[in-house]
Parts: structure tokens; C-alpha cells; sequence
């Protein structure tokens, strides 16, 4: 691997040398189309020399004669290739003129379209957006110099559809974007677009992070819930006993202290939601929701301590930690709160228990009332600010943590509980620092918030703006932190006076989902599943290593055996959870020219870690299957 890698260094080193040597050339002869086509193949290579980076870590030098060798060829090579970056920047520093000018002919165009890619630059993955129709020929220049990701934009279009065309790239996420608009656009609302393009990209890359740093855990944990998922009722068995049923959602931010004391006003008026780092604070208000929400894959238990549950139901994420299935609640309800991330957990049971997570339980719990046809849907102590430092209600289970500004306008937050601490420690990602942003606030002005609690706000303006109108009415009953356009505006008090007097009684509805589920038949369908998927698994195993062999010779009869596994892999959707860098590098490899040795070899490395995967992943399907087993004996 090491000698592979140095190979690859050699030749990018070298090629990049020559490009900034050809670069200087086509300057010196005042060759225009010649030095942009060198400076677009400088700045690729600059891109894939970054790429190669990334990979060095695992590669272990065993320092031989051949390896010195290459070291120092490396080392010479080196400079060449810092002085073809020199000669790069010098290019791309040279006065230009004014956009109109340059549209003004074909050359003019192709220095345009030169000019707005930066100096590092990967044609196959990076984005470039266009916005306005007079911007339209570098579009096309772009093209043929091998950019595939254009996306053009009219100023006078909604955002939305934008923002939509970029979170959409989630296969080899964009590194880097350039966002370039016409002269007659206006300069707020150029900023505007490229404010929202930014931010999209920015959604994609947290979405990404987030697979890579959980993949291994959603699968592990929904695997391990398989039992407790087939035994309870999903959120789709529910139906619509819950239709038209008003509903409070309570999530944790600072404000919940202003109103807390109204909550136990809302008993037998409305369906009571409890996000689960709210729990506590409700609990303290004296009232003991219908629902507890919960969708994070890290362990929340720490949320759920010294509160008694006997009377909710919990509204559990297929995979969160498997110990929240069992926490001596009233009954539990599966759901699949992170699209495919964990929505093939209910495969087994042929349901579609899928809720639209945004990233957030707030988020889930809209769509979840959404979805359930529940009217009004009121919020308290949706914040998504922390307006005078404080982070959560005082009586929430972090109650004590304070949002820190630095000089730098980066957000930390300190004072967490030793729970979240404990949690932070059994893994996943560590609290780290946001950019802060402003947000509208609830009582006008604006308000200081994070980068996440914005990309949360974001989707809730999007969501409701979706429903045009016809949705059902929805009420930010904060009282404080960020107005969220789209919802009404409310003091808590107000919307309380015009629920029921009386007679709402969510718990009930559930307990009659519960009665009207067969837990045994559930668990019988899911055994089979599995059984199914363990035979695949075997043959899929079989069929990828024989395809590797096949690749490595350049049998025509590959085509024929990637056909097959592709069949066999289809009831094993987890399986693609597990190999997301895996399939991210495979469709990086196909968005590139290259030649049919390189595919083969991406081929090859593909089904290597496609065995590894399944490898991986029979443990758990057989473990799962063993749990199932137990769990209908001592049901019997």
C-alpha cells in the first residue's frame, strides 16, 4: 500500500511540475486557451494530491531501496510542482476586465470561466453556481473543460429549489464551491443566494460527517432492536387514532422557564410531547407527558434519569441505544426518523415508519404530528437561541450549560451534565465549536444562535412552507428565542384557551394501537426476514469474491456475476450503510475519466470492502436472529 501510494505520488508530483512548466509556456507565447487549459488541469491535480493526502495515514513504509528511491525522487519533485502553484496563483492574480466586457466575446467567456474556479479545484466533485441567464456561456465553457457540477440559478426563482439541487449531491459531496452572479442582480440578493448556496453545502457536509462518524452504530443498534421493534407497534400502526387530536411539543430550550408553569393546563386538553431532553423539565412542572421522543443514536439514558415513565409511551429512533427500549414506559413505538439511514430496520415488517428527521427530534416530532393528522400543533420552548447564555430550561437535565462566544465569533458550550459527559464518552463525536449566526427573534429583532440550531430553523420554515397552506394550524408558543416563519405566534396561554375543556386522551389512542397489534406475528415475519437476509449475505459473500477474481483478470463474465450480487444484495440494505466511503470512492471513480485498468482496480477495492462489510454484518444478523427466538419463547 505504501509503495502504491508513493507511485501515485511520483506521478502526480511529476505531472503537476509539467502542467506548471506548460503553464508558464502558454503564458510566455500569450497562448490564452492553452494556459486555461493548463491551469485547469494544475488546479485538478493540486485537488487530487489533497485527495491522496487524506489516505497517507494507514500506509506503513518498510524504507527499502525502491522506497528511498521514490522519496527522493518525491522531494525533487516537489519543488517543481511548489513553483507550477506559484505560477498558478500569479495567473489567477492578473488584472481582468469587467464581467460584460469579457462576455462580450468567446475568448473573453473562456477567461471568465477561468477566473471563478479557485486555485485548487476537483472538476468532477466541486460545484459551481451560475446565477443569471447572461452567465449562461461560461456555463457552457465550464462543461467542456470537464466540470460536471453546474448548477444554474435565475435571481428572480426561489431559493429553495437551489438549496434542494445541492443537498441533493450527497454521493461524493462537493469539497468546494464558487458561487458567481451577473452584474445586474442586485448585491443583497446575489449575497442572499450565495448565503443559502453556502449554507446547503454546508448541510451536506454535516449529513456526511454525521453517516461516517454513526454508520457502524445505526447498523449495530437497529440490528440489536430488531426484537423490541417487531414486539411494539410502529409510529405507522397508529394510524389515524391520533387524527385531529390537538398536540403540544415540548422541547428544552431557555424560554420553557417563562410558561413551565402552564404545562399541567394542557393535561386532558391536548397530546402532551415530551422531547427527551425535555423530559425532565416537564416532569418538574409536574405533568407526565403522553409521549417521550427520542431518535439520537448516542445513549440518552442519562435524559431519562430519576423521571418515572410508567404512564408514556416512548417514541424511539429503530436505532437508538437499545437500553431505551427498556425503561419501564407505558409501551414503546418504533419509527424511522432518519430516512434510509434507518428506515430499513422495518423491511421485516413491511411498514413504512418513516418520519422526516431534519436532523433534529424537534424536527422529527413536526413530522410525526404531521403525519398523524394531529391539529393544532403547538410549541413550547422551541428557542433554537441561547439569548443571554443560557442553552437549555434551568430545569432540564443540562440545565446548567451556557452557550461562550469567543473573540473569534465561534460558539462553545460549557457547564454539561456528568451524564452528557458519560455519553460523549461511550462515543461518538465530541462537542465541538460553531460558527454563530442571527436568527428573526419571537418578539422581533433578532437573536444569536448556533449553526446547527439555523439549519434546524431553516427546515422548519421549508417544511411548513411545503404544506402551501393546507397543513394544520401550527403555533410557536415559545415566548422567546427565534421567530420561525411559516408558524403563529403565540403567548401559551392563548392558544390553551381555545383547546377542549376536556377529554383528550392520547395514552388511549395508544393503548388501542397496542391492543391491535400482534406482537408474535411481527416477531415470526422479522425471523424470516432475517433468514432471507443471512442466506443472502452467504451467497452475496461468494458472489463478491468471485467478482474480484474476475475483475482481476478482466473476465468478460464479471457483468454477469455483478448482476447477480446486485440481486443478492438488494434485502440487505444495510449492508450499504456500512460502506458508505466504500461506494463513495467507487462513484468517484465513475464521475472521472479514466482508463479500464483504473476501473478495474476501483472494482476490485470495492468488492474487497464489500466482503469486509458482510463480514461484519453476519454477527449481528445472527445475533438478532438469536434475540428473536428468545424473545418469542418467553412470550409463548
Amino acid at each position: 500500500m505504501a509503495r502504491e501510494l508513493l507511485e501515485r505520488w511520483r506521478g502526480q508530483l511529476g505531472e503537476l511540475g509539467a502542467m506548471g512548466a506548460a503553464l508558464r509556456a502558454a503564458i510566455g507565447r500569450d497562448d490564452v486557451v492553452g494556459a486555461i487549459a493548463a491551469a485547469v488541469r494544475v488546479r485538478q491535480l493540486r485537488a487530487d494530491l489533497v485527495g491522496l493526502g487524506d489516505g497517507t495515514g494507514d500506509a506503513q513504509l518498510s524504507y527499502d531501496r525502491d522506497e528511498l528511491a521514490a522519496i527522493a525522487e518525491i522531494t525533487q519533485l516537489t519543488g517543481d510542482a511548489r513553483r507550477a502553484e506559484a505560477t498558478l496563483a500569479a495567473w489567477l492574480a492578473r488584472p481582468l476586465p469587467a464581467d460584460d466586457v469579457l462576455l462580450g466575446s468567446p475568448l473573453g467567456v473562456a477567461v471568465l470561466a477561468d477566473a471563478l474556479l479557485p486555485a485548487v479545484w476537483d472538476l468532477a466533485r466541486d460545484v459551481v453556481v451560475i446565477v443569471g441567464d447572461a452567465l449562461e456561456p461560461v456555463a457552457g465553457v465550464l462543461a467542456s473543460l470537464g466540470q460536471q457540477r453546474v448548477v444554474r440559478h435565475a435571481a428572480d426563482r426561489s431559493i429553495d429549489k437551489l438549496t434542494a439541487d445541492i443537498r441533493a449531491m450527497a454521493a461524493c459531496a462537493p469539497g468546494r464551491m464558487v458561487v458567481r452572479t451577473e452584474a445586474g442582480v442586485p448585491r443583497d440578493t446575489g449575497e442572499a443566494i450565495a448565503a443559502a448556496a453556502t449554507a446547503a453545502l454546508s448541510d451536506l457536509r454535516v449529513q456526511r460527517n454525521t453517516v461516517a462518524t454513526f454508520s457502524q452504530t445505526w447498523a449495530d443498534q437497529g440490528l440489536a432492536n430488531l426484537p423490541a421493534l417487531a414486539r411494539w407497534p410502529s409510529i405507522a400502526s397508529v394510524g389515524d387514532r391520533m387524527r385531529g387530536l390537538p398536540i403540544a411539543i415540548v422541547a428544552p430550550g431557555p424560554s420553557l422557564a417563562r410558561n413551565a408553569h402552564l404545562l399541567r393546563e394542557l393535561r386532558g386538553r391536548c397530546v402532551i410531547v415530551a422531547l427527551s431532553h425535555a423530559l425532565r423539565a416537564v416532569v418538574a412542572a409536574g405533568v407526565q407527558p403522553d409521549l417521550v421522543v427520542a431518535v439520537d443514536p448516542q445513549d440518552l439514558r442519562y435524559h431519562f434519569a430519576g423521571c418515572d415513565v410508567s404512564g408514556s409511551y416512548l417514541v424511539n429512533g429503530a436505532t437508538v441505544h437499545p437500553a431505551l427500549f427498556d425503561l419501564g414506559a407505558r409501551g414503546y413505538l418504533g419509527a424511522a426518523s432518519n430516512a434510509t439511514i434507518d428506515d430499513w430496520a422495518f423491511d421485516p415488517v413491511g411498514e413504512n415508519a418513516s418520519v422526516a428527521g431534519g436532523g433534529s427530534v424537534a424536527t422529527t416530532a413536526l413530522s410525526l404530528a404531521l403525519r398523524w393528522g394531529c391539529d393544532p400543533i403547538m410549541f413550547v420552548g422551541l428557542d433554537l437561541s441561547f439569548t443571554g447564555g443560557a442553552y437549555y430550561a434551568s430545569t432540564s437535565v443540562d440545565g446548567n450549560a451556557r452557550a461562550n462566544v469567543g473573540a473569534d465569533g465561534m460558539l462553545r458550550v460549557d457547564g454539561w451534565s456528568s451524564g452528557f459527559h458519560a455519553m460523549k464518552a461511550a462515543g461518538g463525536p465530541a462537542a465541538g465549536r460553531e460558527r454563530v449566526v442571527e436568527l428573526p427573534g419571537w418578539h422581533g429583532g433578532t437573536v444569536p444562535s448556533s449553526f446547527m440550531f439555523s439549519m434546524f430553523h431553516r427546515w422548519f420554515v421549508d417544511r411548513i412552507a411545503a404544506l402551501g397552506g393546507t397543513g394544520p394550524r401550527i403555533y410557536n408558543c415559545t415566548e422567546g428565542g427565534a421567530f420561525i416563519a411559516g408558524m403563529s405566534h403565540r403567548p401559551l396561554a392563548d392558544a390553551i384557551a381555545e383547546l377542549p375543556t376536556a377529554g383528550v386522551d392520547g395514552v388511549a389512542a395508544l393503548d388501542a394501537t397496542v391492543a391491535a397489534t400482534d406482537g408474535a406475528a411481527r416477531s415470526t415475519r422479522v425471523a424470516r426476514h432475517l433468514d432471507v437476509q443471512l442466506r443472502a449475505l452467504a451467497r452475496a459473500r461468494q458472489l463478491a469474491r468471485r467478482a474480484k477474481q474476475l475483475a482481476a483478470t478482466r473476465d468478460p463474465r464479471l457483468a454477469t456475476v455483478e448482476a447477480k450480487l446486485a440481486g443478492e444484495l438488494r434485502p440487505l440494505r444495510v449492508a450499504s450503510l456500512l460502506a458508505q466511503r466504500e461506494l463513495e470512492a467507487a462513484t468517484d471513480q465513475a464521475m472521472r475519466p479514466a482508463t479500464a485498468d483504473q476501473y478495474l482496480a476501483a472494482s476490485v477495492r470495492v468488492f474487497d470492502a464489500l466482503v469486509a462489510v458482510l463480514d461484519r454484518l453476519e454477527p449481528a444478523l445472527r445475533h438478532a436472529r438469536k434475540e428473536l427466538r428468545r424473545s418469542h419463547a418467553r412470550a409463548a
